[in-house]
């Protein structure tokens, strides 16, 4: 519409369990051969009632044996999450001091994952404070009385030490089959008070699910990084992070995926940070984080660490075999420059952080004085636009997409536009964005599919057949269980025959809804609409993805075009896109299409269509009225330019 693990909570091997309890298929076999062999005297239908029976008990069998797996999956997962939730540190170790398991607080009470901790001992992070005890006396103890208590000193990754209180708690496996004789550890901090001036992590409290610092373990640590900077004369810097989208995706695929979506997330900042020198992550609240970068820091330093974030988000999220992408919006404050104390350097940041989501989120911002005023009139404008939406006033313009071998008009693509009563016109990079963070886009879209028809039809009444009318819809319809339902609405009310429609959806929407799209794609298919891949080349092109969508179209992006005659990447990548389609049998358009030159390089590499401000820009729905009428402002000059580039062909030849 618009113009243009890290630490998983490892999960138990139930090879051996399932080994363990599957029935044995053995006795239904060994039935069958003595009954063939030693009981001839059996008529044919009996044997196969007895068999019959064997299989109903070796199915009711395995019935069970499944119910049981799934019951004890069920209860591995619920402990898991009673873990996580702990407010202390807790492993499982055995009497060789090997670790067997970690919660997600114990991981970052030390600055190491699990799987990194299963390769360490237990006395490489554990270290008895008291004069006189050693650790294997303390599990001796624990053996003998069923469990110890004590002060230990918690081994961080910076070796840096946390004063803590650890008990030991000790389980024999009484000769149970597949249990583990070792040890429960509960870490919890010692209540001491801190000593004037010194700053110590054991006073920090932790976020349940992730074990990252709080958010008034945040404060505490960001006034104690400030008073350390004020008195160096330096910096600390902030960084906002929040997650776009978050809670559509909780809501699609539930709390639990969220939870470990938030934890992987955790993992990726954490090594972000820990690479940048920034090691305190805290989780503020919900997909709400901070990165603190302690003094001395600079601007230049912040925003490399946002770009090094942006980075990594690029590549998705795997969580229950789903490849999930997720995108931050990052916003950067720093001390002095931008706030004098915590709560306004926290309140600019997250000012920045809106405003980077203002732009379309997965980008960064820094935030400035403007910004406030700036936010402001973001307000304004999000309430100018829901009473724009509910009263129809926003519409569509037109822009001409023109076939290279004759150029001749074969379709047009509808541009959402909004004429703002007092501002003017509105560009749509502005208004789209703030359509999507506010939910206005699943009305807005439809009301302008809706409206493309009615004027398409206008266009088939006065006699213009062979056109089609291109629609880009966005994510957020996607995810709409009705969408396919509410297209035919759109098409069977205006009278607009389906076979002249094209939907469009981005690489990016589309990788992230993949269930969804192929099945919107199928039924919509199957009714004679089109689909195409807009801004293809910008995502996550791939060709194992491509082969999966039965698209009819892809749109290489104008980003390619610009500098395709002069950059010889963009050469390649569009002349690659434009093989591979073919390969596939896909339709290809170029946008953005400006210059002679770029259209040659177009058709001389057998792209079938494009539009760009070389043919029109986008146009009101009267201006394309008049443009199909005389048919020649664009096509009969795109067909000398047409000759021409034939014309110089056959003289290169």
């Amino acid at each position: 519409m618009s113009d243009s693990e890290s630490t998983r909570n490892n999960k138990p091997d139930m090879a051996e369990h399932d080994k363990a309890v599957a029935p044995d298929d053995s006795g239904l076999e060994n039935s069958a051969q003595s009954l063939v062999d030693g009981e001839g005297d059996f008529r044919d239908e009996s044997l196969e009632e007895i068999l019959l029976q064997e299989l109903l008990q070796k199915t009711s069998q395995l019935q069970k044996t499944d119910d049981e797996l799934a019951g004890i999956r069920q209860e591995l997962d619920i402990t898991r999450q009673i873990m996580a939730c702990q407010t202390s540190g807790i492993i499982f170790i055995d009497k060789q001091q090997h670790i067997i398991y970690a919660n997600n607080l114990f991981c970052s009470m030390v600055g190491r994952d699990l799987l990194n901790l299963k390769e360490k001992k237990f006395d490489q992070f554990v270290l008895l404070s008291e004069s006189g005890q050693n650790l294997e006396t303390a599990m001796q103890k624990a053996m003998h009385w069923g469990s110890w208590r004590g002060k230990v000193l918690l081994r961080e990754d910076n070796n840096g030490q946390l004063p803590m209180i650890m008990s030991l708690n000790y389980r024999d496996k009484d000769g149970d089959e597949g249990e583990i004789d070792g040890f429960a550890c509960r870490f919890s901090q010692e209540k001491a008070r801190p000593q004037p001036g010194i700053h110590s992590s054991s006073q920090l409290s932790y976020d349940a699910l992730t074990g990252l610092p709080d958010r008034p373990s945040f404060q505490h640590h960001f006034s104690f990084c400030i008073s350390q900077a004020r008195v160096k004369h330096s910096n600390v810097g902030l960084l906002f992070i929040d997650l776009d989208h978050f809670k559509r995706i909780n809501r699609m695929l539930g709390p639990s995926v969220g939870d470990e979506l938030l934890c992987s997330v955790t993992a990726l900042l954490k090594q972000c940070g820990n690479a940048a020198g920034a090691d305190f992550v805290a989780r503020l609240s919900g997909d709400e984080f901070a990165i603190i970068l302690p003094p001395p820091t600079n601007a230049r330093l912040a925003e490399e660490l946002a770009e090094k974030i942006l980075l990594k988000f690029q590549q998705p999220v795997t969580i229950k075999a789903r490849d999930i992408f997720v995108t931050p919006s990052i916003g950067i404050s720093l001390y002095p420059g931008d706030g004098e104390n915590p709560p306004e350097l926290l309140r600019n940041a997250d000012t920045a952080m809106e405003m980077a989501k203002a732009r379309g989120g997965n980008t960064h911002c820094h935030w400035h004085s403007d910004m406030d005023t700036q936010a402001v009139q973001n307000l304004h404008l999000e309430n100018d636009l829901r009473k724009a939406v509910a009263n129809g006033e926003l519409f569509n313009h037109y822009q001409p997409q023109i076939d290279l071998t004759n150029g001749v008009i074969v379709g047009m693509e509808a541009l959402a536009r909004w004429e703002h009563p007092v501002h003017g016109n509105i560009s749509p990079v502005i208004f789209i964005p703030i359509a999507e963070n506010t939910g206005l886009i699943e009305e807005l879209g439809l009301d302008l599919v809706r409206l493309a028809c009615q004027e398409g039809r206008k266009w088939l009444n006065m006699g213009f057949k062979n056109f089609t009318m291109a629609v880009n819809l966005s994510g957020s319809l996607l995810r709409r269980n009705d969408l396919f339902e509410q297209i035919m609405d759109c098409l069977e009310s205006t009278g607009f025959p389906a076979t002249s429609l094209e939907v469009e959806f981005t690489e990016s929407v589309l990788i992230e809804n993949m269930d969804n799209t192929i099945e919107l794609i199928n039924k919509c298919r199957q009714e004679g609409i089109m689909m195409a891949i807009d801004d293809f080349g910008t995502g996550y092109s791939s060709l194992s993805y491509l082969q999966r969508f039965a698209v009819d179209k892809i749109k290489i992006d104008r980003s390619f075009i610009m500098d395709v005659t002069t950059n010889a990447s963009d050469a390649a990548i569009t002349m690659a896109i434009i093989a591979i389609a073919k390969k596939l049998n896909f339709q290809v358009l170029a946008e953005g299409v400006e210059t002679e030159e770029q259209l040659f390089f177009l058709q001389e590499n057998q792209c079938d269509e494009c539009q760009g401000f070389l043919f029109s820009r986008p146009i009101t729905p009267e201006q394309m009225t008049n443009l199909l009428l005389r048919d020649s402002s664009i096509a009969l000059k795109h067909r000398r330019i047409i000759d021409k580039f034939y014309s110089i062909k056959a003289q290169n030849d």
